[in-house]
């Protein structure tokens, strides 16, 4: 499936720091890869329309309940969406503007929800349409935006349009998964491998970087980003910024997370991170699997 070549440019939204995961009653389930997808789903390089602006909340029946994932004001509801669903448009008290769409038809009246009204997080927002089957959700950098943007292939993503990648992670999880080439880069300097431009390319030097990493390590040295690589970067981070041995022991119900912009700074006890100069509290742990991304 083509990518847009562009999507390591958008910033991580950052926002509450312990979203609620939108559907409570859904296991949760998306795709780290989805942001920046072609669009129609499965173009080849060349010949898509566009790219994917956000991440599927997949797995979700008729019905399903929708919450707010954060405090915020609401901005456009029951507004026009995909597949005959509705969208939510909410404007949060943390700098996001998030869009959730996938919404049955007139289903938030059934609590009230209305233009302009306030919800907190958890507050409930409306109704899954089963044949749409999720939500899916974007965000971007709030300001006066009333409506989402739609990221042509031929054009450079939206202004302040934000991978939600992390943000999702944190409704689920305890870390965030370090994705992007900051983000790598930004980790193997905290762990002393690499001493670059963290906002570079991938580069030759960055690859030796984390083969020296690999090898401390003591993991299969290839110089590849995996998971078994992930994990062993992820407990040595954690390990230098002084949890107990509990704290840093990873389980298999896990998900990996990592910083979104700026230096990589602290991990502190009790999963509490400090992650680009906004500190993420860790919460209660999910299970993410890798699915299709649609819209």
């Amino acid at each position: 499936m083509a990518r847009s070549p562009e999507w390591e440019k958008l910033a991580m939204a950052q926002g509450d720091p312990k979203p609620a995961w939108p559907l409570p009653t859904v296991t949760p389930k998306f795709a780290t890869w989805s942001v920046g997808g072609g669009r129609p789903f499965g173009c080849a390089a060349g010949k898509c329309e566009r790219w994917h602006a956000g991440i599927d909340l997949t797995g979700a029946p008729d019905g399903a309940l929708v919450i707010a994932p954060e405090d915020a004001l609401v901005v456009g509801i029951d507004r026009g969406w995909s597949e005959g669903s509705k969208a939510v448009f909410l404007r949060t008290k943390s700098g996001l503007f998030l869009v959730l769409g996938g919404f049955k038809a007139g289903s938030h009246k059934e609590y009230g929800v209305a233009h302009g009204q306030e919800v907190r997080k958890g507050d409930k927002l409306g109704r899954v349409l089963g044949s749409y089957g999720m939500i899916h959700l974007e965000t971007y950098e709030a300001g006066s935006r009333t409506a989402n943007s739609v990221w042509w292939e031929s054009e450079p993503p939206p202004d302040g349009l934000l991978n939600p990648t992390n943000y999702v992670e944190r409704m689920v999880g305890d870390r965030v998964s370090l994705l992007q080439t900051r983000q790598r880069h930004e980790a193997l300097k905290v762990l002393g491998y690499y001493n670059g431009n963290v906002a570079a390319a991938w580069s030759s030097a960055s690859t030796e970087a984390l083969r020296a990493a690999q090898t401390a390590l003591g993991i299969g040295v290839d110089g590849k980003w995996g998971p078994e690589t992930e994990d062993a970067i992820q407990q040595a981070l954690a390990q230098e910024h002084g949890c107990t041995a509990d704290e840093c022991s990873p389980t298999s119900s896990e998900l990996s997370v990592g910083p979104t912009t700026g230096p990589l700074a602290a991990i502190i006890r009790l999963n509490w991170w400090i992650v680009g100069g906004v500190t993420a509290a860790g919460v209660a742990l999910g299970m993410m699997l890798v699915v299709r991304a649609r819209d």
